[in-house]
């Protein structure tokens, strides 16, 4: 049985949708910080983040990780990944989704 009720979970929805200030993104060895684009709630109740990573290089870069900087300027999320990114695109659309369930 859950202890936790509707109104506590979207709390936590609300409290994350407030938190995350910025991105940021790492090529090589330095971080760039982006604005976030667009936060939402998808139709099955999660909770979406969206920044752009386009980085003013001509050439290839890659993309080695992808971080949320919550409102205390702190760590919030961090994911590795390995994006490349061709001189001939304009950039990523990312998203962060977070499901809060209680198990």
């Amino acid at each position: 049985m859950p202890i936790l009720t509707a109104n506590a979970i979207e709390g936590y929805k609300k409290d994350t949708e407030r938190k995350i200030a910025f991105a940021r993104y790492k090529i090589g060895n330095i971080y760039y910080d982006v604005p976030i684009h667009r936060r939402e709630r998808l139709p099955d109740g999660r909770v979406a983040v969206y920044f752009s990573i386009t980085p003013a290089a001509g050439k290839s870069v890659t993309i080695s990780e992808v971080q949320l900087i919550d409102t205390n300027n702190d760590l919030w999320a961090s994911k590795t990944e390995n994006i490349v990114i061709s001189n001939v695109q304009e950039g990523v659309l990312y998203r962060f989704t977070f499901d809060f369930k209680e198990v």
